[in-house]
Parts: C-alpha cells; sequence; structure tokens
C-alpha cells in the first residue's frame, strides 16, 4: 500500500508486530498509519503533475495502449497488451497516462507501465476521483518499434469487510509526433531483476533487511560500446517515510561484477494518502502521479571487465533499521534495465581498467538526548571513478566515469512532536574519447523538512484489528527536486533542467480505525481539516530538431472543511516558451484544462477569504 500517513503516538507499540518501537536502543515513539478517506468525501476535480511538454508543431501518430482498463483487486499481476507502433521515424513520443477511481473507498496505489519487461512508467494514483500524466518516452524510439507487450501494473486490493472497494480505469495513449530521431539514443535494452519478486516477467523486485541484494546476469551484445543503468525506486512498510525513520539515510548501491559502479540517492516521493492525505487533495506531491527525475549510473568503463557481468543492487541501512527496531517490514520497491549502444559490426577486443576508486562512508546513527526530545544525526559522503581503454575492432575509446555525493539528517522528537530534515546532493560526470565522443552531466539535490505534532488515543482495544483510534495531528513539509541533466554524442545535445519545489501545512482531527499491522487506516468521522499546499516549477527541455521550451508553472490549493474534504485549488499558473521564440509565450489556463469559468469565478472571490488562517511553523516563512 502506498498511501501510508506518518503519526507521532502518545503510546509505544499500540499496534501489533511494531512493539519493538519501545526498544531501549530506539528512542522514536512514532507508529506509521495509512490513512484514506471513506465514500462521501471524494471531490470532482483532476489531480495532475506540474512537468508538462510542448511538442512540435505536428500531427502526431496516435496510438491507443488501453481504455477504461480495470484494475480490481489486481494486485502485482499485469495485463499484458499487444500493441503494434507504426513505422516511422519519430522526433518526439509522449505517453499521457489517466486514471480514474470509482466503486467506492480506496487508497493510494503504485503504478508502473513496462514495454517488453523493461520500466518507462513509474508512478501512483489518486485516492479519489481521477488524475492525469505525461511521460517524455522519446528515449525509448528504439523500443517502440513494430510488435511489443506493454503491461501496465496498478497495485489494487479490494477488502470489502473493511469497506475497501474501489477499483481504477486506466486509459494509456502514445503520442508519435514525425520527425528525424534524436541521433543519441540507445538502440538495445536489457531488464534488470526480472521475476525478483513475483513471476510476472517484468523488471521489479521488492528488498527487505532479510533479503537486501538482487543480482541480474546479463549478457552484453557483440558491439556494445556505451552502457547506462536506469533505476526507479520507492520506499514501502515501515520505510515508505524512510527520512522520517532511524536511521533516515538511503542509498541504492549498485555494483557491476562486484565492484561498485554507482549510487543511487533515492527520491522521497509522497503519495497522495502520505502524511497528511488532504494535503494532496487536489493538488499532488513532486514525483508522485509520475516520475520525472530517473536515476542514470553510466557504467561504460566498466565494459573492460567483458561481456557476462553481474549486476548487484543493495539498499545501504535496512539492516541497521531491523536492528533499532526488531522489524524486517522496511521495504523497497525496485525497477530497471541497462541502456545499451550497439554496433554489431565493430565488436570490442580487448579492455583496460586503468582507474578504479570507490568510497562510501555513513556515520551511522547518533543519538543524544535532550531537554526537548531526543536528537539524532547522520551523515555520509561518496566518491567514485573509473577510467579504462577500450579497444574495439575500428578504434579505441577512452571512458572515464565520476561520481560524488553526500547526505545529512537531522531529527529532534518527543512522544507528541517531531522534526526532520535531510538533504541529498549528487552530481557525476562521464566522458568518452576516441573514435566516438560522449559526455554527460547529472547534478541535484533533494532536500525535504518535515515537522509534525499529532495526538492519539485508542478507543477500542490495540490489540485486536481493527480498533479505531481518536487522532488529531497539524504539521508542515517542504520539500524539492532539483535536477540538471545534459547528454550529447558526437555532437547531438540533449538537456533537462528541473526546479521543482513544495510547500505544505495544515492538520485534521477524527476518527481513524486501523486495519492492519503496518498500519493501515481508514478515516472513519473527520471532526477538523485546513491545508494550504503551494508547488512552483520550472522546466527546461531542449532537444534539436523539437520544440525547445521553458515551463513555469505555479499552484496553490486548500482545505477548509470536516463535511468536503476533496479541496480545491485557489490558484493555477501555467506557461510554456518555445526557447526559439522568447517573444512567444502559450499560457495554458486552469478554465480551460480543468474548471468551468463559473467555478473558476466563484472560488476567486470567496476562497481566499474563507481559508481559515493558522501560524506557520518555525521552519518555514510565510508566502
Amino acid at each position: 500500500m502506498k498511501s501510508w500517513i506518518l503519526l507521532i503516538v502518545l503510546v509505544l507499540g499500540l499496534l501489533p508486530g511494531v512493539g519493538a518501537f519501545s526498544s531501549p536502543t530506539m528512542p522514536h515513539n512514532f507508529t506509521l498509519y495509512n490513512i484514506t478517506a471513506m465514500q462521501g468525501l471524494d471531490p470532482k476535480y483532476y489531480s495532475f503533475e506540474a512537468v508538462g511538454y510542448l511538442p512540435p508543431n505536428e500531427t502526431p501518430v496516435t496510438v491507443t495502449v488501453a481504455k477504461n482498463l480495470v484494475f480490481n483487486d489486481t494486485a502485482w499481476k499485469p495485463y499484458y497488451l499487444n500493441v503494434h507502433i507504426p513505422n516511422g521515424s519519430y522526433s518526439f513520443i509522449l505517453m499521457n497516462v489517466s486514471v480514474k477511481e470509482e466503486n467506492g473507498t480506496q487508497f493510494d496505489r503504485p503504478f508502473y507501465i513496462f514495454v517488453n519487461g523493461i520500466p518507462v512508467f513509474w508512478g501512483s494514483t489518486q485516492e479519489i476521483q481521477n488524475s492525469s500524466a505525461s511521460v517524455d518516452l522519446t528515449m525509448f524510439e528504439n523500443l517502440l518499434h513494430g510488435n511489443v507487450t506493454f503491461e501496465p501494473v496498478l497495485v489494487n486490493f479490494y477488502d470489502a469487510k473493511v469497506n475497501i472497494t474501489g477499483i481504477y480505469l486506466v486509459n494509456i495513449t502514445l503520442s508519435l509526433y514525425p520527425g528525424q530521431a534524436p541521433s543519441n539514443l540507445p538502440n538495445e535494452f536489457i531488464p534488470l531483476f526480472v521475476n525478483g519478486t513475483f513471476n510476472y516477467n517484468y523488471s521489479y523486485v521488492i528488498l527487505n533487511p532479510n533479503q537486501d541484494t538482487i543480482t541480474s546476469s546479463v549478457k552484453l551484445p557483440n558491439g556494445t560500446y556505451r552502457m547506462s543503468a536506469f533505476l526507479y525506486e520507492e520506499g514501502g512498510g515501515l520505510d515508505e517515510f524512510w527520512y522520517s525513520n532511524e536511521p533516515a539515510t538511503r542509498d541504492i548501491l549498485l555494483y557491476y561484477d562486484g565492484l561498485l559502479g554507482g549510487v543511487v540517492p533515492p527520491y522521497e516521493t509522497i503519495y497522495t494518502g502520505g502524511i497528511d492525505l488532504f494535503w494532496w487533495k487536489p493538488l499532488p506531491s513532486i514525483n508522485t502521479l509520475a516520475f520525472h527525475t530517473p536515476y542514470q549510473v553510466d557504467l561504460t568503463p566498466l565494459l573492460a571487465l567483458g561481456s557476462n557481468a553481474n549486476v548487484t543492487v543493495t539498499v545501504s541501512n535496512l539492516g541497521t533499521a531491523k536492528e533499532l527496531t526488531g522489524s524486517s517490514s522496511f521495504d523497497w520497491d525496485l525497477s530497471g534495465f541497462l541502456a545499451l549502444w550497439v554496433n554489431q559490426s565493430n565488436p570490442l577486443i580487448s579492455g583496460q581498467v586503468v582507474k578504479a576508486y570507490t568510497r562510501f562512508i555513513d556515520s551511522s546513527p547518533i543519538f543524544v538526548g535532550g531537554f526537548s526530545g531526543v536528537h539524532y544525526q547522520e551523515g555520509g559522503s561518496y566518491t567514485l571513478t573509473y577510467s579504462s581503454i577500450l579497444r574495439f575492432l575500428h578504434g579505441t575509446e577512452m571512458a572515464t566515469v565520476s561520481q560524488t555525493g553526500r547526505f545529512y539528517a537531522s531529527q529532534t522528537f518527543n512522544n507528541i512532536y517531531q522534526f526532520a530534515y535531510l538533504d541529498e546532493t549528487f552530481k557525476e560526470i562521464a566522458n568518452e574519447a576516441g573514435f566516438y565522443s560522449s559526455s554527460m552531466y547529472l547534478a541535484g539535490n533533494y532536500p525535504v523538512t518535515l515537522q509534525i505534532s499529532a495526538f492519539a488515543t485508542p478507543i477500542t482495544s490495540p490489540n485486536v484489528i481493527p480498533f479505531n483510534v481518536s487522532y488529531a495531528q497539524n504539521g508542515s513539509i517542504q520539500l524539492g527536486a532539483n535536477y540538471l541533466y545534459s547528454f550529447s554524442l558526437n555532437g547531438y545535445v540533449t538537456r533537462q533542467s528541473l526546479q521543482e519545489n513544495l510547500t505544505a501545512q495544515g492538520g485534521f482531527s477524527g476518527i481513524i480505525e486501523v486495519i492492519n499491522s503496518y498500519g493501515g487506516a481508514v478515516l472513519v468521522k473527520l471532526t477538523s481539516n485546513n491545508a494550504l499546499t503551494q508547488k512552483y516549477l520550472t522546466f527546461i527541455y531542449q532537444e534539436p530538431g523539437v520544440t525547445e521550451f521553458r515551463e513555469n508553472f505555479f499552484a496553490m490549493a486548500g482545505q477548509n472543511s470536516s463535511v468536503n474534504a476533496t479541496g480545491y485549488y485557489l490558484k493555477i499558473q501555467r506557461s510554456f516558451t518555445p526557447l526559439t521564440d522568447p517573444a512567444y509565450q502559450e499560457v495554458v489556463s486552469f478554465t480551460e484544462d480543468h474548471l468551468t469559468a463559473d467555478h473558476l469565478v466563484a472560488y476567486h472571490r470567496s476562497i481566499l477569504a474563507e481559508l481559515p488562517r493558522f501560524a506557520l511553523l518555525p521552519h518555514l516563512s510565510p508566502f
């Protein structure tokens, strides 16, 4: 389940299976719940991601992949959709995914799409009503040829005895824009972790402290001259809010034939029921409905090790989390693939690694008692450098990759309050020179600051599930995704820049029913509710031969009702500016896309005055 919510409780060990929180080595007094609103609170609006695209000025070839595809108690079982991609050359490929929830209450659910086992979409659903998201699939043009198999997976569960009866309807559409295809695209793909947890023949595995590694044996095609690993991730179980746990740092370590080939900093994705479910109705968090900052690890220097290799991934600090809590329910869902650039007429003859240096340092958790509660901090850094000489039949290549990063977490908590801060900063630089030239630059940071005050009192016995809890919380969160990517191959350059920031604040109270040992809960009665959520985005997309653009986005949404918790948009501003014509600006209005004009005017006149005021927490600045 992916809509778990963090609650801070007064009593230790309320839930069976998580009583180890009271261990003397673990001074954290908090329990995870997963709350979904009961039927009757569902709104009539769209939920959507801020990242958008300005397609080329061409009439696209449209391919319908799925229409009203029903996911009802499907768990991880995929649909197998045989799709024919028309022959042609396409400069830009866009996939739109829309999801509708109906038939009653449902949690938000993870949602993935694979093509021939390769992940091309990584996201989740809105708990209520509907949502939409678009992703750029241009990189997969050489995969999306002829007859392919799409495998959508929406991990939905049906449980009528606790009124979880909602189903999801999914629509998937490809828009292929005719034109010259980019010349720097990979032409072969190898999925990783196939059948890692389930026997469904797509790339997916769930890691936990009892099984914290997974290895894929791969055979590279003859003539592979460039190789990158792409990884997608999400924390689950007790690690959905890993940045509020102790330890609060996680990194995904990728090994290639036993050598540490890359470190992936995970993003703090918050689903539409997470922390405070009303913060995200209607405005979702960053990378929630669709992930827009995939992780890329350049492995080209390690081609020197040969065409047969073992690719292993593990998640740091899972063992430490189990030691501190006694629980092994710290889950990580991973998916990935190798993207390959292959010229079979120019095979690799020999290779030599001339430089290999790796260092990964983690301070481990540090706890200090204080007047206001327990203080925790942890930090670390990593450095990797590889250089190789690759000798091909028709030329020699010198490949070098360097990667650096650091992370730092700090928390203060007591029985009713938690402050948590985490930042991850990362950079990767790759260069290849010889019979071809290539360079890649990837950098960014993911900051998050969270504080929550909460009170919980069991109404019925917590030793028997389900049980009821009287609950109230108030808090705030700030998080961001700052991401810069540039890649060139033989002079063809692709660039993307993303700066997305979000602030949410507010609280609610009522009665919740806890329905499982992981902290899954249903909101039975809502007695108070207020929230204000704001999101800013600047997104720059540069690809020769298509419309290069800058997107600016701002949205603000609110909650102020315990009767109708659908929420509403206070303001949305969205513009796309082609970079080739600074004087031109196309404004996509909220009125046209999402609401009637009368609805919009009514809210502009009244909602700002009606939204209740509440004190901003100390680490935030008022907008």
